[in-house]
């Protein structure tokens, strides 16, 4: 599901695929690009929602600082708006060195596969540097920080500098949310 403390369910997953369907009786959903317009199908913009049960405290067109992918129909037959994928909020967004932004797709829940990591999170620092936080069961090999570290590299498609921080554990937010990456710029 995707849904906010401010204005509840959003949308929910499709039982017969992975689309997420926005919740119409609910809220009014507008996905807006940089000038306002409307997203079209493909296209990733963020989140205005006006809440149609909040009477007390009503929300009109509440920016909540998140962006989805715009989906098409959904194969399912239901009329509901679509997203495909959340991406994240404006500030997970990783900042490269020329200005350009996006949301860093790490591939984390593969990381198991090169080395024993229970949990991460990855910080970025500066506009180059990156910090790698690991909850690991044991301590890691050269070769497997290397081989992290490089599939993180290959991920984020620019030469960042990596360095690795080992914890005892990653706290998780006031609402239970586990924040895969964070900027501090």
């Amino acid at each position: 599901m995707y849904s906010t403390q401010e204005t509840g369910y959003i949308a929910l997953q499709c039982p017969d695929s992975k689309n997420y369907h926005i919740q119409s009786e609910c809220a009014l959903v507008e996905i807006l690009d940089a000038e306002g317009v409307p997203c079209q199908a493909g296209e990733i913009g963020r989140v205005v929602v006006t809440p149609l049960h909040h009477f007390a405290t009503p929300l009109l067109r509440y920016d909540i600082g998140d962006y989805p992918e715009v989906g098409a129909p959904c194969p399912c037959g239901r009329g509901l708006p679509v997203l495909t994928r959340i991406m994240g909020r404006a500030r997970a967004m990783l900042t490269l060195p020329n200005g350009g932004r996006s949301w860093p797709l790490m591939g984390g829940s593969r990381f198991a596969e090169i080395a024993p990591v229970r949990q991460y999170q990855f910080v970025q620092k500066t506009p180059e540097k990156i910090e790698a936080r690991l909850v690991v069961e044991r301590a890691l090999t050269v070769q497997e920080e290397e081989a992290l570290r490089e599939r993180m590299l290959t991920r984020l498609g620019h030469p960042f500098e990596i360095y690795f921080r080992y914890v005892d554990q990653i706290a998780r937010k006031a609402g239970g949310k586990y924040k895969e990456f964070k900027s501090a710029l």
